[in-house]
């Protein structure tokens, strides 16, 4: 059994804590991060993936009690968690982290404790802003890189989502190779601790 996700918070935080908290100066904004919360959050990621922006690429449209079991099943994963994140105080995506061993997408890329990869869910394009959710993946990937063991984030968007894949190219990611997995083809990025460290020098 690989050893739990490192950035998985411990055993008895509240899930209302923040974990990870900045000022974006590009949005004029706070952002941060906290877990999912089941009795909170429910409502309006079932709202999310009931929508039409998401039907396509998410299979996730489904009942309310069939999504808390899904994501139950993920908070209670000790390779994987599910976050939110926040703008301003208001919820704006929530993001799964996974270590690669616990998901399929192991079968084109290198398995170690320090590899993961990661789902967005936006909210809906009508009430976001320009940028916000480059400015939300940039927050995560220094959020994940704050963990001394984080070596890879991967992330694989549809190959048809020219959103997403767009916005994975504007926070960092470099464009691996498409992939194929069994709910989709995917194109996989990439961003090393070395790369991120590069683009975001300590002065």
């Amino acid at each position: 059994m690989p050893p739990p996700l490192f950035c998985k918070p411990l055993p008895g935080m509240l899930d209302y804590e923040i974990l990870f908290l900045l000022i974006d100066k590009d949005l004029n904004g706070t952002i941060a991060f906290r877990s999912l919360s089941l009795s909170n959050d429910m409502d309006t990621l079932h709202d999310w993936v009931n929508q039409p922006y998401t039907r396509r690429y998410w299979q996730l449209n489904e009942n309310k009690e069939s999504l808390i079991s899904t994501y139950r099943t993920v908070l209670d994963n000790p390779l994987a968690h599910s976050f939110i994140g926040l703008f301003n105080n208001n919820i704006v995506c929530q993001i799964d982290c996974y270590n690669v061993a616990a998901d399929e997408l192991k079968d084109h890329v290198e398995v170690t404790p320090g590899n993961c990869g990661l789902h967005i869910l936006m909210l809906p394009p009508r009430k976001s802003q320009k940028g916000l959710t480059e400015s939300m993946l940039k927050a995560f990937i220094k959020f994940y890189f704050s963990f001394s063991a984080a070596e890879i984030l991967f992330g694989e968007p549809d190959a048809r989502n020219s959103a997403a894949n767009l916005a994975a190219k504007r926070s960092g990611f470099s464009y691996q190779r498409t992939i194929t997995l069994s709910y989709k083809t995917a194109n996989l990025y990439a961003i090393t601790k070395t790369q991120f460290h590069e683009a975001n020098p300590i002065i």
